[in-house]
């Protein structure tokens, strides 16, 4: 069954947006992969919500879509499944109200308000680029402030980081004019049509410029940037080399046209590739090349210092390495033999005493609280120990001297290795973590968490022994 589309109008915000909605029937469903008019007027209607911030509704159904989904299911407390089945979509028509959205009728909002006036605030500020925080939180703290402040600054206003009457009609002016639908005219000169991209040039159209490139497997470099430099004039070259353009690095009309093109033909491509088998290789992008950098990262294959996911030379190489250490021939491409056993791949934590003793010195100063084994709460002497171990993978028992029984003996201790003293009973009742230089950490009931030394005169004559728990 096909949707029927009727006209929505979002008045006030979007007082001159008009968006097609469609109708889904019983046995429509909208998922991952799918790629036709209905997406499109899908993702619109996601866009006027703040939930799809990609710049462009292309009308293919592919992660950013389904993040988009799934973040407007769990606002409005269904399954994040990420389909829109018709409960999702009677939820998305029913939302996109044809009434004042609920924070236009606050006439000022700043620090400490919370409730859905936030919520809509934060995702149209979310949709304008200024509100980068992962969630919608509803509550005006200071990230809301200063994304406000951002939208203040560029659209000179006083940045106060409060929405005020004025500050407010300047939100739905910019949320009205980045969520209406682009005319036929405007789509087929694409979107820096009225822009001539060079060196020295700035901005979110050079960001998208280069986004486009990097799909296309042109733009190298590991982020984008919002700057037009010699890296994007040399891919603005390979562009219209291989496309029969006129090779001068500066992206006219008729260049950005012709990317615009390309974009266009690599989505619909995507769309009717079979999904049966993963295959990532360089220029591949999204959040399945997220997850092979992470699992990389976590085996110490992959050491570029963030997750990208974008596939370049520096996850090929990753990637190699990996297939080499399974017996894989090392193509560097991620086919789905290769993700299987990367993803199938167990973490062996290799115990390291000197993270431990780090874990540690980051809790100097913390109180000691008797039963405590929280940072938050304070810690007793055993509490401390079972919670810088345990960040470390290893489980000890709750009191010393169960600690105490369970250790293996030391002649001497190394750093890493458990200090037990005899203090108020017979046997072990205190503990501490040896750290090297005759000294040890550990939480004491009149100093909370601190260093002593063992050849401390008190220290010294109630010294029990050391034990290794690794």
């Amino acid at each position: 069954m096909r949707f029927t589309p009727k006209q929505v109008i979002i008045s006030s915000a979007f007082a001159s947006a008009l968006f097609m909605v469609p109708m889904v029937g019983e046995a429509s469903e909208l998922k991952l992969g799918m790629s036709n008019q209905e997406v499109k007027e899908l993702q619109d209607l996601l866009k006027a919500k703040g939930f799809f911030a990609y710049h462009t509704s292309t009308g293919y159904f592919g992660p950013i879509t389904e993040k988009a989904v799934k973040e407007f299911q769990a606002s409005v407390h269904l399954t994040p499944t990420g389909i829109v089945d018709k409960v999702t979509y009677e939820k998305l028509k029913s939302s996109v109200s044809t009434s004042q959205p609920k924070y236009y009728a606050s006439s000022v909002l700043k620090i400490g308000a919370k409730g859905e006036s936030v919520s809509v605030l934060q995702r149209h500020l979310k949709t304008l680029g200024y509100f980068t925080y992962p969630k919608i939180t509803g509550y005006y703290g200071s990230v809301t402030a200063e994304a406000v402040k951002r939208f203040q600054r560029a659209y000179g206003l006083a940045a106060d980081g409060v929405v005020n009457s004025q500050t407010l009609k300047k939100i739905q002016e910019a949320v009205q004019r980045k969520t209406e639908p682009q005319s036929a005219s405007k789509q087929n000169k694409g979107t820096h049509s009225s822009s001539v991209l060079k060196l020295g040039t700035k901005g979110k159209e050079v960001s998208q410029l280069q986004l486009h490139l990097k799909t296309l497997g042109y733009f190298q470099y590991p982020t984008i940037t919002d700057y037009y430099g010699i890296i994007t004039s040399d891919a603005v070259k390979k562009f219209q080399k291989e496309n029969g353009l006129t090779v001068t690095g500066i992206a006219d009309s008729l260049t950005l046209a012709k990317i615009r093109q390309a974009i266009e033909q690599k989505e619909k491509s995507k769309a009717s590739e079979p999904k049966k088998n993963i295959y990532l290789t360089i220029g591949s992008m999204g959040e399945q090349v997220k997850q092979v950098q992470t699992k990389l990262k976590q085996l110490g294959y992959f050491t570029y210092p963030t997750i990208t996911g974008y596939y370049g030379s520096v996850t090929a190489e990753a990637v190699k390495q990996f297939q080499k250490s399974v017996q894989l021939r090392p193509t560097g491409v991620v086919d789905q033999t290769t993700y299987e056993q990367l993803m199938g791949k167990q973490l062996v934590k290799k115990f390291d005493p000197m993270n431990l003793i780090a874990d540690a010195a980051e809790l100097l100063g913390t109180p000691y609280v008797w039963g405590g084994e929280t940072p938050k709460s304070g810690f007793d002497c055993s509490g401390f120990l079972v919670y810088v171990f345990k960040k470390q993978g290893i489980s000890l028992p709750r009191t010393v001297a169960t600690i105490w029984n369970v250790g293996t003996p030391v002649n001497a201790p190394s750093v890493g290795d458990i200090v037990f003293f005899e203090t108020h009973q017979p046997g072990a009742s205190h503990a501490g973590i040896y750290i090297g230089n005759n000294q040890f950490i550990h939480s004491g009931s009149s100093t909370g968490v601190t260093i002593s030394k063992l050849d401390n005169s008190y220290w010294s004559k109630r010294y029990l022994g050391a034990k290794r728990y690794y």
